[in-house]
């Protein structure tokens, strides 16, 4: 059942952090928090990549209380980064997290390497006043995709090198009929400025589209800007090696 409510209290930090400030503070994949808020009654976590797993955000908003709950492939790392012994989770499940129900729902790609289905990784169902939101995680349209029922649905409409792409994901969306849709996960090198307008003019009427401008975002260049220079110098080394040999 569809909340005018409970999409107001939906927030898009950047990429796919997003926020749900309702009786109970939720985040999912919370990256780039600008503060120290310290009220999350529960994090969401879909898997471990770095625009995804942000351990220093996690902390930022972190309290005593606060339930993790993550893919099993991470539990060590979590606890290790953060200090708190999270929740474990597989998909497929049916469980209750401070008073909330979540489903996870198996995210995964299909012909590309970038998340394998034997990893586990999931994306969340939560239903808030009989109201379903599904934030899908970095997932292709799948079998458990495609079979969710959801009045909230949000969804990756990247270029489709790591997701599915803006084609693919009104495809989904038309196929899961939500009430309203909110695209993520885009930005420079992942679909572009383009993608959801792209997205928008592919999804069916009588679907509401609901655009962010917090979502596009540089993450994609940040981590290419932090790579090259270690690329460079292995391949310093590995040339100097090579002379020597």
């Amino acid at each position: 059942m569809f909340s005018s409510e409970i999409l107001q209290q939906i927030t898009v930090n950047t990429h796919s952090s997003i926020c749900i400030r309702g009786e109970k503070v939720i985040y999912i994949d919370p990256i780039r928090i600008p503060d120290e808020p310290h009220d999350a009654d529960l994090i969401l976590i879909t898997h471990p990549h770095f625009d995804h797993f942000s351990p220093k955000d996690i902390k930022k908003i972190m309290k005593e209380d606060t339930v993790i709950a993550v893919p099993k492939t991470v539990s060590a790392l979590c606890k290790l980064r953060t200090g708190r012994t999270p929740v474990t989770v597989t998909p497929g499940q049916n469980l209750t997290l401070c008073g909330i129900p979540v489903e996870t729902v198996a995210a995964y790609n299909l012909h590309k390497p970038a998340h394998l289905k034997i990893q586990g990784w999931v994306g969340y169902v939560l239903t808030l006043s009989e109201t379903r939101i599904y934030i899908t995680g970095d997932t292709d349209v799948t079998p458990e995709s495609s079979a969710v029922s959801c009045d909230i649905l949000m969804l990756p409409v990247s270029g489709g090198i790591y997701t599915m792409n803006a084609k693919q994901a009104a495809e989904m969306t038309n196929h899961i009929k939500p009430h309203t849709v909110i695209p993520i996960h885009y930005g420079v090198m992942l679909g572009g400025s383009e993608a959801p307008e792209i997205f928008r003019s592919q999804v069916a009427d009588g679907i509401q589209t609901d655009i962010r401008n917090t979502v596009y975002n540089n993450l994609m260049i940040g981590q290419l800007l932090r790579i090259l220079p270690f690329a460079l110098c292995c391949g310093i080394l590995g040339y100097l090696i090579g002379q020597y040999l």
